[in-house]
């Protein structure tokens, strides 16, 4: 996963798993496993300490006991759909985190 700061996160480091979605879609949402579950471990990454502190900060009830970051989206009806949108949610929270805390000045 590439952001546009020049912050790589390579594929690996995401673990990514389909599971039943819940919900009121019908009868869809008990057979087929269409929510998509995007792990990522902070501490086993290779982003800069800053970063990271930055992300558990951002990340709260989302991060397990063991520093993993738990990402899950059950919006759509379709994996492809859901997938895509628990990655945008994930990048989007590591721009977030990349960007530098601006001291206030008093």
């Amino acid at each position: 996963m590439r952001m546009p700061n020049d912050l790589v996160v390579p594929d690996h480091a995401i673990e990514e798993r389909f599971v039943r979605s819940m919900g009121a879609d019908g009868q869809n949402s008990r057979r087929k496993a269409t929510a998509v579950e995007l792990r990522f471990d902070i501490d086993r990454s290779s982003l800069p300490a800053d970063i990271q502190a930055r992300l558990r900060v951002l990340g709260g009830r989302h991060i397990t006991g063991t520093g993993v970051f738990v990402v899950v989206s059950r919006r759509y009806r379709s994996q492809a759909r859901n997938r895509e949108a628990a990655r945008k949610q994930l990048r989007q929270l590591l721009q977030q985190a990349s960007l530098p805390i601006m001291e206030r000045v008093s």
